[in-house]
């Protein structure tokens, strides 16, 4: 019973942490994301669409 408790508590643990890596990791790329947007590091999506038809990927 104590086997299947510490188990479970480890179980518990490594979805608490991944959970807590990926959103630490969201963060990151959010704050990431509004530092590009405020230095002007961004393309149009009409910009993007024609990266992807040069690419042949729509």
């Amino acid at each position: 019973m104590k086997d299947s408790k510490k188990l479970e508590d480890s179980n518990t643990n490594i979805i608490t942490n991944s959970e807590e890596d990926f959103l630490s990791h969201l963060k990151a790329e959010i704050e990431q994301g509004k530092e590009d947007l405020r230095n002007g590091n961004f393309i149009t999506h009409e910009e993007m669409l024609l990266e992807l038809k040069r690419k042949k990927l729509i």
